[in-house]
């Protein structure tokens, strides 16, 4: 279910972008690629969560595969268990941004010009 999860959190995130992407085409990409580039950092893939300090766990608890990841790890070894991820708050960011872009893609149907992404 944790990668399931993810994958709902990333076609979410994606669909906000989709749907940014034809009003600011090079502000959408560098934005795609910054956010790449520190969900590589930021995700805790390379770092345990519950040893982590408390300053520097306010980093990284904005990501949803950060709490992805500690979750799965939790379900995953029996002697684990996250206490500083919460299990919800993937979801819940997800189906708020799935909503979002929902609303965001309905818009640019709407509004946006097939002539404006000639140039890219």
């Amino acid at each position: 279910m944790m990668f399931v999860l993810a994958w709902f959190s990333g076609c979410a995130i994606g669909l906000v972008i989709y749907a940014l992407k034809p009003w600011a085409p090079d502000m959408v990409m560098l934005v795609q690629t910054v956010f790449q580039r520190l969900n590589m950092v930021a995700s805790g893939k390379m770092f345990v969560a519950n040893s982590l300090p408390g300053s520097v766990l306010v980093m990284f608890t904005w990501n949803p595969l950060f709490h992805v990841i500690d979750q799965a790890r939790g379900f995953a070894f029996i002697n684990y268990q996250p206490r500083n991820s919460d299990l919800f708050y993937p979801l819940y960011f997800s189906l708020g941004l799935l909503m979002l872009g929902f609303i965001g893609e309905y818009y640019t149907r709407q509004r946006a010009s097939s002539s404006w992404l000639a140039k890219i």
